[in-house]
């Protein structure tokens, strides 16, 4: 397994986030990803630094109105101060907890980046390939950003792996919070199949999607599938659900399955709501890995630094 890293992502620093009316920590800290590489290299993953794409790969998923909003916007940021949505509509944010920092831009393409190295060592044969991305991405749709989202990197990655094969890719969303994102950008589409497990939006962010009814329409409708937990869950049945949506992936038979990994269900997390330890980590690797595709992980969520590498190198170890 190859792990892609790019060191970019400390130029993103946000300060603080608007929660239930409270200016709090932003939880999005740099050291959330550095205790991942380091554990990693203490255990003798090969790290690489990824070389850069053009920024048109975004447009295969997000509009150039946002694209060049957000690099506007990052662009007039000075080092020691964020933006915050004033008009929504006109700000492309969706939420006063992403805020666009002097760094930010450059960070996200940077993370867009790291995931489509993986993809090219997945298109070079290698059968599993990890993309260590910050900022993650499964909250920012065609036209916003949310959710400390900027660019949505799994999504960018599927289709540059189309782009290359005519493949067909499923899409394993196992972060706490439903990736609104994700599912808005291929809703409409059956080549690629979106699946993910979640906390309820009834009760956790993002709220605005995540529901089992929505299932994708026109010609993606049975091709968006949603399997929404309720809070504090622990491990066992979390592996029931998993293993139901794993044999819906198989029962889709991609050639490519990506893997939005989130740890931010840990118990330790302080932002997810599951109760999973880090040896349910293991687990979840361990069952994914018994279905004989290619995968490609993304780091999406994970805000606790020790939680977050003892989960992400149980999983990377167990999968392999």
């Amino acid at each position: 397994m190859i792990v892609f890293y790019d060191r970019r992502h400390l130029f993103h620093l946000p300060m603080k986030e608007l929660d239930n009316g409270n200016w709090i920590e932003n939880p999005d800290r740099p050291e959330r990803i550095e205790s991942v590489r380091s554990a990693l290299e203490s255990a003798g993953f090969q790290i690489k630094e990824p070389r850069d794409y053009h920024c048109s790969h975004l447009f295969q998923v997000h509009t150039p109105e946002y694209v060049e909003w957000l690099k506007a916007k990052s662009n007039s940021v000075s080092r020691d101060r964020e933006y915050f949505p004033e008009v929504f509509g006109y700000d492309k944010l969706f939420d006063t907890g992403t805020p666009v920092t002097s760094g930010c831009y450059v960070s996200a393409l940077a993370s867009v980046s790291t995931a489509l190295n993986a993809v090219d060592s997945i298109l070079e044969s290698e059968p599993v390939s990890y993309a260590l991305c910050r900022p993650p991405g499964h909250h920012a749709g065609k036209s916003t950003g949310g959710g400390y989202c900027y660019f949505n990197n799994a999504a960018i990655a599927a289709k540059y792996y189309q782009k290359h094969t005519r493949g067909y890719v499923a899409i394993l969303d196992l972060d706490f919070h439903h990736g609104n994102g994700t599912q808005e950008i291929f809703y409409y589409d059956d080549t690629v199949f979106y699946v993910s497990i979640h906390g309820d939006p009834k009760n956790f962010y993002p709220w605005i999607s995540g529901n089992s009814w929505e299932i994708g329409s026109d010609t993606g409708e049975g091709f968006n599938m949603n399997f929404p937990l309720a809070g504090g869950i622990e491990g066992p049945e979390y592996m029931r659900t998993l293993s139901k949506a794993l044999q819906e992936i198989e029962d889709f038979s991609p050639d490519l399955m990506i893997i939005s990994l989130g740890t931010d269900g840990h118990k330790d997390d302080g932002i997810g709501h599951f109760n999973l330890s880090s040896e349910d980590y293991s687990m979840m690797g361990k069952l994914i890995g018994e279905i004989e595709v290619q995968k490609l992980i993304v780091q999406e969520g994970g805000y606790n630094p020790n939680a977050n590498s003892a989960s992400v190198l149980n999983f990377l170890t167990s999968i392999r």
